[in-house]
């Protein structure tokens, strides 16, 4: 019996960038690390590129890029965020898969993945369709060829989802062993053999089936993992060592007997590194010895497919997935499937959220396909193409997606709207990425990001919406109960942590200002997608207070969108500054508003200048040092503590005292305070 083994790792994390900016903020739960995102790359994306083999001595032998060995699959928007973040592990893993096409006869091993994971059997035809165009056109880009397989958020799956899939060109995906619900050899020469149930995984994992699909609908081919190796991978600890690992897998194998034999597991990429730390040296040395002894061969799946094509075919369990015994349920009910198992808590709160998100979705198509349809031709056409300005969201691509998909003649506002509706209905896929309902509670990090994607969706239809979706769907959120007293509602999570990140053109400029005044100038939102550019500013001064008045044109380069707002800082020393932002008039004379602010800032002080700063500006909102951002903040915060410390130890030094002190504690051998 020939042997055969894949390995498939799925690496994936959820977007965590803040809609409004772009840009992942500091997640404090990730520490030391700035965000989850860096954390898990320092951990397992990054050493999984360069894992280590040693000596017995303790000595790198060699360096292996396990990518190359195994079966893989990265989300989209985590291999943007590499793409941007960690370019030299970016380009290994995709130098992986080139030489992986060498290794296996020509077949990557990479695979692609549905865009933002969402749970395709609760999804709408529509924007499963748009998941796996987005998918499959992200993979063509950095991978350079067309993917012959995908990977389905949480492995959950029904046959109108695998009918898609066909239907776009893909030839495989991977399923757990409890989605199988019958088996029979393929049908030959008239023949239809029996059906055989599998109830409780119990399928031959060995082999690929295949799947017949409707009507004129063709087929797709599916492999099943070994469950209890991929549990072991995943949950029992066999990472501790490549030893431990071979040892498992080779007890997968069943009977020696006549012809081949594939044992393949699939678990979260993120085992190997990350869930256990070292699991990619484990990895590396299997790969390397598996080189070296010859029994067991290495192969990816599409290799396996081309060799040994299915014998069989299967029935699915419909709306079934790897981490929900309840089918789908985890994604939109209290189905008792949850992380921390506390018996005091429920989740009862994924129904309305589910339900809301839902509501949100139906009202945004509707904008779209009204106020989409009198800008674009086709705007659901338009919008599986978007993915190309997500991708480069450069103004020549813009303008080429524009040329090919509007209505009428180009102009500025038309662009802008088209631009804004579409990144609309990108945040309304967002919203519904998986993680939002996996865990235990709403007022986690992944729910609280689904909403932001929610509210961000909400901010860029308002211009269209005929009712206020916002209130809609705090409504909805009302309904689900966080399981922390303190958090309350998700309404009330919505207004503590969601409205916060909100970033409208009055705090991006508040932002530039008050950072230009404490740090000096920048051009916006750092790293973000808002780009701010001030005028000259008027500076206005007494002895106890300094600030300056000033212009600033605020534009989203997502949408082009822009924005004018004219601005006072006020400052007596650090912390203590302010601004204040409005919308500037047609007719603004800053000079004359300097003047009448410098009057009664030296009159009557601060307050009556702010007082006479928005009697003549429109719509103004006050800013301190916490609107900022918290990166913007923490920086700033840290600056100012490092001056601040710098002049105490200034005037230690200058202080004669001080310095008999230190000549009395080095004379006596005493350790010196830090300070001095």
């Amino acid at each position: 019996m020939k042997k055969y083994l894949c390995i498939h790792g799925h690496f994936y994390q959820p977007p965590r960038e803040n809609p409004w900016l772009d840009e992942i903020e500091k997640e404090a739960s990730a520490a030391p690390y700035h965000d989850w995102n860096e954390r898990v790359t320092r951990e397992c994306y990054g050493p999984n590129a360069c894992a280590r083999i040693y000596g017995r001595d303790d000595r790198i032998l060699a360096l292996v890029n396990n990518y190359e060995y195994m079966s893989f699959n990265f989300g989209p928007t985590l291999l943007s965020w590499l793409e941007r973040r960690c370019p030299r592990t970016y380009g290994r893993i995709l130098a992986a898969d080139q030489k992986s096409r060498s290794r296996f006869g020509g077949h990557g091993s990479a695979l692609a993945q549905v865009y933002n994971h969402i749970i395709m059997p609760l999804a709408s035809r529509r924007d499963r369709l748009t998941q796996i165009r987005w998918g499959l056109a992200d993979f063509r880009r950095r991978f350079g060829r067309a993917a012959e397989g995908m990977w389905l958020a949480e492995t959950a799956v029904d046959t109108g989802t695998l009918e898609l899939l066909a239907a776009e060109g893909v030839k495989f995906t991977i399923l757990s062993p409890g989605q199988a619900r019958s088996m029979r050899p393929l049908a030959r020469d008239g023949e239809s053999p029996a059906w055989e149930d599998v109830p409780d995984g119990g399928i031959d994992t060995t082999r690929p089936y295949r799947v017949r699909l409707g009507p004129g609908k063709g087929f797709i081919d599916v492999f099943f993992y070994h469950g209890p190796l991929s549990r072991a991978v995943a949950f029992e600890g066999i990472l501790a060592s490549g030893s431990d690992l071979l040892a498992r897998i080779e007890q997968a194998f069943p009977e020696p007997g006549d012809g081949v034999s594939l044992v393949n597991l699939a678990t979260d990429g993120e085992s190997y590194g990350h869930h256990f730390k070292f699991g990619d040296l484990a990895l590396a040395w299997l790969f390397r010895r598996l080189e070296a002894d010859g029994g067991i061969e290495l192969i990816n799946y599409g290799y396996f497919l081309e060799r040994f094509p299915p014998r069989h075919e299967v029935r699915i369990v419909e709306k079934s997935s790897w981490s929900c015994a309840h089918g789908v349920e985890r994604w939109r009910s209290d189905c008792g499937c949850s992380v921390s198992r506390n018996p005091a808590w429920n989740q009862a709160w994924r129904a309305p959220l589910r339900q809301g998100l839902d509501w949100l979705a139906g009202e945004l198509s509707a904008v779209f396909e009204d106020a989409g349809g009198a800008l674009l031709r086709d705007p659901w056409a338009a919008r599986d193409d978007y993915i190309r300005v997500i991708l480069d969201p450069s103004d020549r691509q813009k303008d080429l997606f524009l040329d090919r998909h509007r209505i009428g003649p180009p102009g500025e506002k038309a662009r802008t709207d088209a631009l804004r509706l579409l990144e609309s209905q990108r945040m309304a896929l967002y919203m519904f990425t998986s993680c939002g309902w996996f865990f235990d509670d709403i007022s986690g990090l992944e729910s609280t990001q689904i909403l932001k994607y929610a509210a961000r969706a909400v901010d860029l239809a308002r211009p269209w919406a005929a009712k206020d979706l916002e209130a809609g769907l705090l409504d909805f959120l009302e309904e689900a109960r966080s399981n922390d007293p303190d958090m309350g509602t998700g309404r009330r999570i919505y207004r503590t942590r969601v409205m916060p990140s909100r970033m409208d053109p009055s705090r991006a400029a508040a932002h530039q200002a008050l950072t230009a005044r404490i740090a000096g100038p920048g051009k916006g939102v750092p790293g973000s997608s808002l780009r701010v550019e001030t005028g000259p500013g008027i500076r206005i001064g007494t002895r106890d207070f300094s600030g300056v008045l000033g212009t600033a044109a605020v534009q989203d380069t997502r949408t082009g969108a822009g924005a004018s707002r004219v601005f006072l800082v006020l400052q007596s020393q650090w912390p203590r500054v302010s601004c204040r932002v409005g919308k500037a008039p047609e007719d603004l004379d800053l000079f004359r508003l300097a003047r009448a602010v410098r009057r009664e800032l030296a009159a009557s002080g601060p307050e009556a200048a702010a007082a006479a700063f928005s009697r003549r500006v429109r719509g103004v909102k006050r800013y301190d040092v916490a609107d900022l951002t918290a990166d913007t903040r923490d920086a700033l915060v840290r600056r100012a503590a490092g001056d601040l410390m710098d002049r105490i130890g200034d005037l230690l030094q200058n202080d004669r005292s001080v310095a008999g002190m230190t000549a009395l504690l080095e004379k006596t051998g005493m350790d010196l305070p830090g300070m001095l």
